[in-house]
């Protein structure tokens, strides 16, 4: 008897084995826009991860020039605002609620204080200017989502 009620037991476990987990709860604050502003957006966001990438190339070389050339040219404030044409007035800053406005700005804040570290040459500072710079990343992230 005992042998046919574990196979029994089983059986009637399968059901439940077999229902894939329910996805984690995502607690960010959903910020909706129309498909442009979010596309140019989001294509700003997969440039700057990009840049990140080469600024940390540029630092394990040594290069502290390129590094910081490539933070201002592609996240620093000399990029704000470079949509205008496109977006005619209905870029993403414009749908985004003020703390994420205001962690954007701090972003490309963080990227030009950052180049302006790196010109003094001094790779101890440069590092600490970038982990500010990717703070500034990391807390708008954590904090919203498109979809």
């Amino acid at each position: 008897m005992r042998h046919i009620l574990i196979p029994i037991l089983l059986l009637a476990a399968l059901p439940a084995l077999a229902q894939p987990p329910a996805p984690p709860q995502d607690a960010r604050q959903l910020v909706t826009m129309p498909d442009l502003p979010r596309s140019l957006m989001r294509s700003d966001m997969l440039d700057h991860l990009a840049a990140l990438n080469e600024i940390i190339g540029y630092l394990a070389e040594n290069n502290l020039a390129a590094a910081g050339e490539t933070a201002e040219k592609r996240m620093g404030q000399s990029t704000m605002g470079k949509h205008a044409a496109i977006a005619r007035g209905q870029g993403p800053g414009r749908f985004m609620p003020s703390t994420m406005q205001q962690m954007g700005w701090n972003m490309h804040d963080s990227a030009t204080e950052f180049a302006k570290v790196t010109k003094g040459g001094d790779q101890a500072k440069a590092l600490a200017a970038l982990q500010q710079l990717t703070s500034s990343c990391v807390a708008c992230h954590m904090s919203f989502r498109t979809r």
